[in-house]
């Protein structure tokens, strides 16, 4: 759909989807049939399925101004989820935008092992904090899904922002939200112990950034991403208090670099908690799971 389209030339969403999906290849989009339709989807206010069912529906001069707007972010690799506005994430839908971690689907299994966890826990010990708290999604997963009560810190306004206006969309309005950093955060008020702790803290290293996509390097939060220290820095942070957070018999959930399995159980190791490695879907290490015995 190149710039200068003639005024009578007619173009359709088959049309368009038909242009597009050489062009977007090109620029090393790696899905771009499915970009396409979930953009032009997206511009004509339908859902990706009734796309098809218009294919031969002739479009007028500003839904293809929308549509070329949309394919033009594409190919400057900004990602999908910021175009659309938001991601899928544990059957729920959640708002997401620059200066925010777009969720990933291998942290749903943060939420699984807390909802486990928690599932055997004394209704009066579950008391749940996200450490990071991004976009909310574990947070408001968590508290969609089981009677407790929930904690959620970040050290970005703009996140919180953001995590907040999930839980508005989702009917949530009992997590207590703390702007700080790590548990430093939490306020006198707040419990001094918790049943589950869980994070999905900043894991690259600065040099491994050169290894990342341009969607992740260009446009996701680095503070989200990056820690130094080879990517240990957060789980340091963490690693202090940690043990004396925790209920007994609670457990912390900590996500982790495929290849990090070893540094963070270093770190971790002197707490002295009973520590399970959990694997995703690829059978790549991805959850450090640490219980107080």
């Amino acid at each position: 759909m190149p710039e200068g389209t003639g005024a009578k030339e007619v173009w359709t969403p088959l049309k368009i989807i038909q242009w597009a999906v050489p062009y977007l290849t090109q620029k090393g989009i790696t899905s771009p049939r499915m970009d396409v339709e979930l953009l032009v989807a997206h511009a004509l206010h339908l859902d990706r399925l009734k796309v098809y069912l218009q294919f031969d529906r002739p479009l007028d001069g500003s839904e293809l101004a929308a549509i070329r707007e949309l394919l033009k972010r594409r190919a400057q690799r900004e990602p999908l989820q910021y175009i659309l506005g938001q991601r899928e994430f544990f059957g729920f839908d959640f708002k997401v935008g620059p200066g925010v971690l777009i969720p990933r689907p291998e942290t749903e299994l943060l939420v699984e092992g807390a909802l486990k966890h928690l599932e055997r826990l004394p209704l009066e010990n579950r008391l749940f904090l996200d450490l990071g708290t991004g976009s909310g999604c574990i947070a408001l997963a968590v508290a969609k899904s089981i009677s407790c009560q929930v904690w959620a810190v970040d050290q970005s306004e703009k996140a919180l922002e953001m995590a907040q206006l999930n839980a508005k969309n989702l009917g949530v309005d009992s997590i207590q939200w703390r702007l700080g950093d790590w548990f430093k955060a939490l306020k006198t008020e707040d419990p001094a112990q918790f049943g589950v702790i869980v994070s999905n803290p900043p894991y690259v290293s600065p040099e491994e950034r050169v290894e990342l996509s341009p969607e992740v390097r260009d446009f996701e939060p680095p503070e989200a991403l990056f820690a130094e220290k080879q990517g240990l820095k957060a789980y340091e942070d963490i690693a202090v208090g940690l043990k004396e957070r925790l209920l007994r018999l609670g457990a912390a959930f900590l996500e982790i670099h495929a290849n990090g399995f070893d540094k963070v159980s270093r770190i971790m190791a002197p707490l002295g908690l009973k520590e399970t490695l959990e694997r995703d879907l690829q059978g790549l290490p991805r959850i450090i799971k640490l219980e107080k015995q």
